[in-house]
């Protein structure tokens, strides 16, 4: 991880990989490429607006609607697993040299003891799942799917 910043209730991660955009937009948004790095069932219906399902073990499901699909460059969605609100994942992904600037913006963490402990873990969470995507597309090997920093 290159760099993390924190600003507000936001958790803002960016990194570079050693893949092409359309490469990495393609294992951010497909079940195959999903399902290696990210989680253990996943359902994309590809589209604004589309409905997506994670699943990330027995009984542990998460979902969202996409907002905005601008392959290969913005993919962003909600990630409806905390009440009483969702919050906003965004993906933006930049050519640079032989590979992509990878930057994740995650928002709308609330305030509160819960929304703390979720903050705590998200941010740790996805500092685990970027190392697995980045070496999912720099060597085809990473560590199993599911949950982390839980």
């Amino acid at each position: 991880m290159e760099k993390t910043h924190l600003i507000g209730r936001s958790i803002e991660k960016e990194l570079f990989i050693k893949a092409t955009p359309e490469r990495v937009f393609q294992a951010l948004t497909e079940k195959a490429d999903l399902e290696r790095w990210f989680l253990t069932k996943a359902e994309v219906d590809l589209r604004p607006g589309g409905a997506i399902r994670f699943e990330w073990g027995p009984g542990l499901f998460e979902g969202g609607k996409i907002l905005v699909l601008e392959p290969p460059h913005r993919l962003s969605y909600t990630w409806e697993a905390l009440e009483p609100s969702p919050t906003t994942i965004t993906f933006e992904l930049t050519a640079e040299n032989d590979g992509t600037r990878l930057r994740l913006i995650h928002t709308g963490i609330g305030e509160g003891e819960n929304w703390d402990n979720y903050y705590t873990s998200i941010s740790s969470g996805w500092n685990a799942h970027l190392n697995n995507l980045t070496a999912w597309l720099e060597t085809g090997i990473c560590e199993p799917p599911g949950p982390k920093g839980r």
